[in-house]
Formats: structure tokens, C-alpha cells, sequence
């Protein structure tokens, strides 16, 4: 009864005091517009093309035109930069990191095209600039498969008509039907697939902006409420819920519960938000359940910092660098892909918290997370509660732990 007084104390203390709460949401936000500003600048500035380098071995008259027909389409241009080299100058210049790659046009590729076979192009890509050589991976890629449809083309047109020509006549017959297929299939349509690429991030770049932005929103918040909100009564105020048994874990699980169920409010609201976009969740009894467990360990976090009695401005350092380490090594901001193999840890919180949010969005049914979710929170709570009743006993507030 004593701890469901103090927990009406703070809620009526929360609705006439709406400052701690209002900053905790307006202050994210703010943090989060300069940011999409700044990284918006930064990408419209650096919205360059990326660079590689061409070494024709072959130089035939069909290898020319399709390095000129791959330098001269308008989309590709925009996201690619071919640049002519010989063998030395492209080496040279990819040691110096100038380009993100090399791609290498074999001796003998238009004699074995004409013989209906496919000798490789050699693309060689830089490890020390991930995001250009994944870019470049791409583009080869789709480019792969329109040279391949033209592939198919030809070797359709010389087994129904070519083949039956004069000798004389077929060579040229079939140079002009490579040249015609391959242009059209490089020209017949986009080069690119207007979808967004998911390589890098596995849920797609757009999908991961929102959840990025969604799950730095949610621990910005409780990171600043559980500082704003969580300063130590004056000692008349603890005196006098003394006097009615009301003690400092009451405190404690009180707070817990206070920011546990702010959080869950700003979790689901922030879910029905994203839901409004392309990147919407799919409402399930899983998700739901990842939410609240994702609520109670973070609260949980909070009010065992509260218990260990310290100072708010120390607290909310203390929460925001390791949340700062946890989301990076969660993949939160950039892809695990990016990411060195060490950094990443399956057991964290902030891992199991981005992947139930994740499969949220993903409309995957996946509770593994769960359990761990739901581990953290019981852990962080008993030990919290545990170091609540330890200041007590210090303290001999505690009948029970001090009588004989």
C-alpha cells in the first residue's frame, strides 16, 4: 500500500511537472533534425561519382563500344566513372586508393563472346573503401546480367540464321548482331533497378534509416528522462515517506516502473509513426512482447543506475556512452557488415533489442530475442532491488534485515 502511494505521488508529480517528460521528447528530436541535416548536407556535397578504372587487353572494335556505351549512359554516369587505363597507370593509381576498383577486360573476351562463351571480366575492388567497392560490386552486377541477356540473344539469332551463312558472310553478320544486342540490352531500360539496393544493410537503406532513427529516439529519451526525472528528493520529503515505510527500494521499483512504462508509451507510439511510412511494422503478439521486454530492460538499466545512487549528471553520462557503444555494436547505425566481427555480440541488449525490432519490421516471426530480452530485464531488476536493500541494511531502515 505504502509503495502504491508513492507511485501516485510521482504519476500526479509527472502530470504537473510535464518538463522533465517534454524535454525528453523535444530534445531527441532536435538531436535527430540536426543530424539528418548535417548527413543530408553531406551526402548531396559528396554525391560523387565512384571512380574506376577500365583495362581493355582485348581493344577490339567491340570492347570499345562497350566501354563508350557504358561511359555514355545518363544513369549509370551519375553513379559510376569509368576511366581508360593501361595495366601499370590503373595499379598505380588503385595502390594510391584513386579508385575504388579495376575492372579488366581479358585478351581473347570478344573471340570467345563470338564463340558463345563467356570469359569473365576481372573486377578487382579496394577493401579499405567498403561502401565504393559494394557500390561497384553492384553496378558490375547488373550491367553482368545485361551482357548475359545479350549473350542469350546472339546465340539465339546465329543458331536460327547466321550459322546458315556463306563463311564470307557470317563473320561480319555475327559482329553486327553482338554489337546490336548488347547496345540494346545495355539501352532497352534502366541499368539500375529504381528498388532500393539491400546490399550492406540486410532489411534495405530505407528501412534501416527509420529503424535507426526510431531506436536512437527511444534511448535518447530515457537516457535524458531518467536524469531530468530521477533527482534525489531533499531529505524532509524522505523523511516523511519514511515516517508511512516507505523506503528507498520502494523508491527504486517505483522509478523502474514510472520510466518502464514511459518508455512502452513511446515505443508503441513511435512504432504507429513508422507504420504511417513505407517502412511499416506488421502488429503482431511477438513484436508487442518485444516491445515490453525492450521497455523493462532499459527501464531496468535506469533504475539500477538509480540504486547505486549516482549523481544524475554522472548517470546520464554513464548511459549514454555505453548506449553509444551498444548501438554501434548492434549494427543500430551501420550495417554489421561494416562492422569488425569482434564488436559484434549476440548476447547484448542492444543487439536483441535491434533484432526484435528488426523482425518487427521485417514481418518475421523470431522470439530467440525474447527470452534474452526478457533475462536482462529480471537480471538488471533483482540486482537493482538487491543493492536497494543493501543501502538499507547499512542504513538499518529495515526491520526485517536488522531485528534479531
Amino acid at each position: 500500500m505504502n509503495g502504491f502511494s508513492l507511485w501516485r505521488y510521482e504519476m500526479r508529480a509527472a502530470a504537473k511537472r510535464p518538463a522533465p517528460l517534454f524535454l525528453s521528447i523535444i530534445l531527441p528530436l532536435v538531436i535527430l533534425g540536426l543530424v539528418f541535416l548535417v548527413l543530408q548536407g553531406f551526402v548531396e556535397e559528396g554525391r560523387e561519382p565512384v571512380e574506376a578504372a577500365v583495362v581493355d587487353e582485348d581493344d577490339t572494335f567491340q570492347t570499345n563500344a562497350l566501354i563508350n556505351q557504358l561511359s555514355a549512359e545518363e544513369r549509370l554516369s551519375q553513379a559510376l566513372n569509368l576511366i581508360p587505363m593501361d595495366e601499370e597507370q590503373a595499379e598505380a593509381a588503385f595502390e594510391n586508393g584513386e579508385l575504388a576498383g579495376v575492372m579488366t577486360i581479358p585478351e581473347g573476351f570478344t573471340a570467345s563472346l563470338m564463340n558463345g562463351e563467356n570469359d569473365p571480366i576481372d573486377v578487382m575492388t579496394s577493401a579499405d573503401d567498403p561502401l565504393d567497392a559494394t557500390m561497384l560490386e553492384v553496378l558490375l552486377d547488373s550491367g553482368a546480367n545485361y551482357i548475359s541477356a545479350s549473350q542469350s540473344a546472339v546465340n539465339t539469332v546465329y543458331d536460327l540464321h547466321i550459322r546458315d551463312l556463306p563463311q564470307d558472310e557470317r563473320s561480319s553478320r555475327l559482329q553486327e548482331t553482338i554489337i546490336t544486342y548488347t547496345l540494346f540490352a545495355l539501352d532497352r531500360g534502366d541499368l539500375f533497378s529504381e528498388e532500393t539496393v539491400t546490399t550492406g544493410a540486410s532489411i534495405g537503406w530505407e528501412k534501416h534509416a527509420y529503424l535507426a532513427a526510431l531506436i536512437t529516439f527511444l534511448f535518447l529519451f530515457l537516457v535524458m528522462y531518467q536524469m531530468l526525472d530521477g533527482k534525489k528528493a531533499d531529505g524532509s520529503m524522505v523523511m516523511r515517506w519514511r515516517m508511512v515505510d516507505v523506503t528507498f527500494v520502494h523508491w527504486t521499483v517505483v522509478k523502474q516502473l514510472k520510466w518502464g512504462l514511459m518508455t512502452l508509451a513511446v515505443l508503441e507510439l513511435l512504432v504507429w509513426v513508422v507504420g504511417r511510412t513505407d517502412a511499416a511494422f506488421t502488429s503482431s503478439l511477438t513484436l508487442h512482447l518485444s516491445l515490453l521486454f525492450t521497455a523493462v530492460w532499459v527501464s531496468a538499466f535506469a533504475g539500477f543506475l538509480y540504486s547505486m545512487q549516482v549523481p544524475p549528471g554522472l548517470r546520464f553520462l554513464f548511459f549514454f556512452v555505453v548506449t553509444i557503444v551498444g548501438l554501434l555494436s548492434a549494427g543500430a547505425w551501420v550495417p554489421s557488415l561494416y562492422l569488425p566481427e569482434w564488436l559484434s555480440v549476440e548476447w547484448s541488449p542492444y543487439q536483441l533489442t535491434y533484432d526484435g525490432l528488426r523482425a518487427g519490421m521485417l514481418d518475421e516471426d523470431e522470439r530467440g530475442h525474447l527470452f534474452g530480452l526478457a533475462l536482462w530485464g529480471v537480471g538488471l531488476t533483482s540486482l537493482s532491488i538487491l543493492i536497494a536493500l543493501g543501502k538499507e541494511k547499512r542504513d538499518a531502515y529495515i526491520s526485517i534485515l536488522t531485528s534479531e
